[in-house]
């Protein structure tokens, strides 16, 4: 028996396609910017709090962008197919390419000379403090000539983000980010200040707070926006859909999801996130079907 095939996309999906599609991915510099603004206010502190220190700088500060037609909302960057920038992990190689991205064969990114001042100024700060360089600074002279000579290598991981790893999208989609905190807050208080690794774990507790509380507020931020673009759409359908946006937004991925819709736009936001924080490669959505 044959199977039934799927029918002609929607004009919505298409539009939306079609612009990701055409896009002319661009260098973006306002995450790295606003990373590097944070570390620059956090130096002294311990490094687990100024990264929970910087997601909240990011979460708070970095643009908001709701696409014409999109239902389902939360972007890493403004223009699609376009790119942040992580200086943390590693960027001299990134500023060698500077001239050479906007036309190169495989992947050009547009990249303007405003963008350029902007993140030489920030790459500036990182040089000898990247994750790369920290790296480097444990392998003998011998592992380093066998990876120049193409003997081994580490691969992405040497350069860019943490990734292989599978959220509790499941945990979010039930009891929130709120419901989370409240654990966090409850082993926090329990924490035995007689033990050895007390700070370090009440400094871990600390740094999850702050982050879900960033977490929820940059959610907060879409539904805003949402409201925003509402007010001023003539269309009634799509007020209607900004409306809609906007109650999602305002609800999860702070609370548990009620509903499907509610649990997609949950679930994609605990995905940008992540890959906001890391830029991790093969962050994995885990088993959809059964949590959804």
């Amino acid at each position: 028996m044959l199977a039934k095939g799927f029918g002609k996309p929607t004009d919505r999906v298409e539009k939306l396609k079609n612009e990701i599609v055409n896009a002319k991915p661009c260098v973006e510099p306002e995450r790295a910017v606003l990373i590097t603004e944070s570390y620059r206010e956090t130096e002294g502190l311990p490094m687990i709090m100024r990264r929970a220190k910087a997601v909240e700088k990011i979460f708070d500060c970095l643009p908001v962008t709701i696409r014409d037609g999109e239902l389902v909302v939360g972007s890493m960057t403004k223009s699609p197919r376009s790119a942040g920038i992580y200086p943390e992990f590693s960027c001299e190689w990134v500023e060698k390419e500077f001239d050479t991205m906007t036309d190169r064969l495989a992947d050009p990114f547009v990249i303007s000379e405003e963008t350029k001042k902007a993140l030489h100024e920030v790459f500036t700060y990182w040089k000898g403090k990247t994750v790369n360089e920290l790296a480097t600074s444990y392998m003998s002279e011998k592992a380093k000539d066998c990876m120049a000579n193409g003997v081994f290598t580490v691969g992405n991981y040497f350069f860019g983000g943490i990734g292989h790893v599978n959220a509790d999208y499941g945990k979010v989609l039930k009891i929130g980010f709120r419901g989370i905190l409240a654990e966090v807050v409850d082993a926090l208080e329990k924490l035995d200040k007689s033990n050895p690794n007390y700070i370090k774990k009440q400094q871990f507790y600390c740094a999850l707070i702050i982050t879900y509380r960033a977490a929820i507020r940059f959610a907060h931020r879409y539904a805003d926006e949402a409201t925003r673009l509402a007010a001023a759409e003539t269309n009634a359908a799509r007020k209607a859909e900004l409306l809609q946006i906007a109650a999602n937004c305002a609800k999860v991925p702070e609370h548990g999801a009620t509903n499907f819709y509610e649990a997609c736009q949950s679930f994609w936001f605990v995905q940008a996130m992540i890959q906001i924080e890391s830029s991790g490669h093969s962050i994995s959505p885990g088993r959809f079907d059964q949590y959804m």
